[in-house]
C-alpha cells in the first residue's frame, strides 16, 4: 500500500511539473463547475443514460461484429492496406465535420467546458444553436462508425477515449436542447426551480454525464466510471446524477447481453474466461467433462530420464503434466507446468554434469541414483507443486464452475483416494457453458415453430389476380404428382 502511495505521488508531481497537457492540470480535460443541478434535471440525466445505453450496445455488436468479419475473411491477408484505407477514409470524413477534425482530447475537454455567457460563437453561442445540435448529434453517429471499424486494425486503437467524446457529444447536444427549452418557456412548471438572475442549465454537465454513460454501456462497469468522472471534475456534487445515468445506461445494455466490449473481444479471441458477474448452471458432473488419466501424459516420480523429458517436451502439446508415483497406481504426487519444465531441462542439458541418460527427480523422498559417480541427478522437485487444487470424483459440474469462477485456476485435477482419476481445464467449463447455450438455443426452435404453425391463417374469398388465371395449380405436399 505504501509502495502504491509513493508512486501515485511521484507520477502526480511529476504530471505537474512537466505540463505535458499544456493547460497546468494532472488531467487532459479537467473541469470544475460553479453551478449545481436541479432535481428536475435527473429526468434528463436518465434520459441520456437511456441513450447512451442504446448506442453503446449498438456501437459493442457492430464493432464485435466487424471483428469477426475481418478474422474470418481475406481481410486479415491485406492488414497494411486496409489500415492505409481506413486511414484516408476517416481522414475524408473527418475534415467534413469541425468537431470531428478536432483532436479528441481537445473536444471532450471544450464539450466538458462550461459557458461564462460571454461568448458569442460555438458551443455556447445562441446563433447557430440547432445546426450545433444537428453537428454534435451528426458526428455522434460518425464516430461510432470510425470507432468500430478502426477497432480491430493491426494499429493500436481504443475504446475508452472515443466512447468518452461519443457520450459527451451526445450529452452536450442534449443539454443545449434542454438550454433553449428553459430560455424560451421559463415560466413551464418544469423550470419552477430555476432562478430568472441565474443560469440554470449547464450543458457542460450533460456532456459530463453523457460520456459517463456512454463508458458504463460500453465497458460494462459503473464505480470505476463513477470515480473517473469525479476525479475529472473534482467536483462531489455531481456525483449523484453521474450515478443515476451510469446505472440506467448499464441496465439498458445489460439487456441486450452482459458482455462489455473487452469481454466480447475475450470470447472472439476464444480466451478461457468466465464472468465474475455471472452465474453458470450446467447439468452433470465433472466426469462427463474431464479427461481420463489413460488419455493424459503423467510423468513419474522417477523412472525418467533426461532424454524422456526432452522428447516429452517436444511431442506433448500441454501446458502442464502431472506428476504421480508409478503409472500402475496413479497415486498423485503434484503437478509441474511445461515451462518450468522445460527451463530445467535447458539448464541440465547446457550443465557439463548431466547427459541424456541423467535419471530426474519430480517427488521429495524418491531414492534415485545416477548411473555413474560423474553425473548428477536432474531436481525438479522446487518447481513441483505439491499441493495442487484436486476434486472428488462425481462432483457437480456448478460446484466446479464456480471454483474456476472464484479461485480463477486454470486446471483441476480429480481424484479419488489419492489417485489420479483425470483433468479439468477452465476451457472445458467454457465448452461446456457454449454448448448448453446453443442446446437451449435449439431446443426453444421448435416449440417457437410450432406456436407459429398453429396460428390460424388469413382466408380470403378474393378471386385469382388477372395474370394468375389459367395457370397450373401449384403442387402441395398433398398432390398425388409428389
Amino acid at each position: 500500500m505504501w509502495r502504491s502511495l509513493f508512486c501515485a505521488t511521484a507520477a502526480a508531481v511529476t504530471l505537474k511539473l512537466l505540463n505535458p497537457f499544456r493547460n497546468g492540470k494532472l488531467v487532459p480535460f479537467q473541469v470544475t463547475y460553479d453551478r449545481t443541478w436541479d432535481l428536475f434535471e435527473l429526468w434528463f440525466f436518465v434520459t441520456i443514460g437511456l441513450v447512451c445505453g442504446v448506442v453503446g450496445m449498438l456501437q459493442n455488436r457492430l464493432t464485435l461484429y466487424l471483428m469477426e468479419y475481418r478474422q474470418r475473411s481475406v481481410l486479415k491477408n491485406f492488414a497494411r492496406g486496409e489500415v492505409v484505407v481506413v486511414a484516408l477514409g476517416t481522414a475524408l470524413i473527418s475534415y467534413l465535420s469541425v468537431y470531428l477534425r478536432a483532436d479528441m482530447v481537445t473536444l471532450v475537454s471544450n464539450l466538458f467546458t462550461e459557458c461564462t455567457g460571454q461568448e458569442a460563437d460555438g458551443l455556447c453561442g445562441r446563433k447557430d444553436r440547432a445546426g450545433n445540435v444537428a453537428s454534435l448529434l451528426v458526428t455522434s453517429v460518425l464516430r461510432v462508425l470510425l470507432t468500430s471499424v478502426a477497432c480491430g486494425l493491426a494499429v493500436p486503437a481504443g475504446m475508452f477515449t472515443p466512447s468518452m467524446a461519443t457520450g459527451a457529444s451526445i450529452g452536450r447536444a442534449f443539454g443545449m436542447v434542454v438550454q433553449t427549452m428553459h430560455e424560451n418557456h421559463a415560466s413551464w412548471r418544469l423550470f419552477a426551480a430555476c432562478r430568472p438572475d441565474v443560469p440554470c442549465i449547464t450543458p457542460g454537465v450533460y456532456a459530463l454525464v453523457g460520456a459517463a454513460s456512454m463508458l458504463a454501456s460500453t465497458t460494462r462497469m459503473t464505480v470505476t466510471v463513477v470515480v473517473i468522472m469525479f476525479e475529472l471534475t473534482d467536483a462531489l456534487i455531481y456525483v449523484l446524477p453521474i450515478m443515476l445515468a451510469v446505472t440506467v445506461s448499464k441496465s439498458v445494455a445489460d439487456a441486450f447481453g452482459k458482455d462489455g466490449y473487452f469481454e466480447g473481444i475475450i470470447h472472439l479471441n476464444g480466451y478461457p474466461f468466465l464472468s465474475m458477474d455471472q452465474e453458470y448452471v450446467l447439468h452433470g458432473s465433472s466426469d462427463e467433462l474431464m479427461v481420463r488419466a489413460s488419455e493424459m501424459t503423467v510423468v513419474t516420480a522417477t523412472g525418467e530420464t533426461l532424454q524422456s523429458i526432452s522428447e516429452l517436451l517436444r511431442e506433448s502439446p500441454f501446458s502442464g503434466f502431472p506428476v504421480v508415483r508409478s503409472r500402475e497406481s496413479m497415486q498423485l504426487i503434484g503437478y509441474i507446468s511445461k515451462s518450468d519444465m522445460a527451463m530445467v531441462a535447458e539448464r541440465a542439458r547446457i550443465s557439463s554434469l548431466h547427459t541424456d541418460a541423467s535419471p530426474c527427480c519430480f517427488a521429495h523422498g524418491s531414492n534415485v541414483e545416477p548411473p555413474s559417480t560423474q553425473l548428477q541427478v536432474v531436481d525438479f522437485r522446487p518447481w513441483v507443486d505439491s499441493t495442487p487444487i484436486t476434486i472428488s470424483h462425481g462432483t457437480n459440474i456448478n460446484l466446479v464452475a464456480e471454483t474456476f469462477r472464484q479461485l480463477g485456476v486454470r486446471y483441476l485435477l480429480i481424484v479419488h483416494h489419492g489417485a489420479l482419476l483425470g483433468i479439468i481445464t477452465k476451457k472445458d467449463i467454457v465448452r461446456a457453458v457454449r454448448m448448453q447455450s446453443r442446446n437451449y438455443a435449439r431446443a426453444a426452435l421448435p416449440p417457437l415453430l410450432a406456436w407459429f404453425s398453429s396460428l390460424p391463417s388469413r382466408q380470403t374469398d378474393s378471386p385469382l389476380p388477372q395474370q394468375q388465371r389459367g395457370r397450373p395449380p401449384i403442387l402441395s405436399s398433398e398432390s398425388p404428382a409428389l
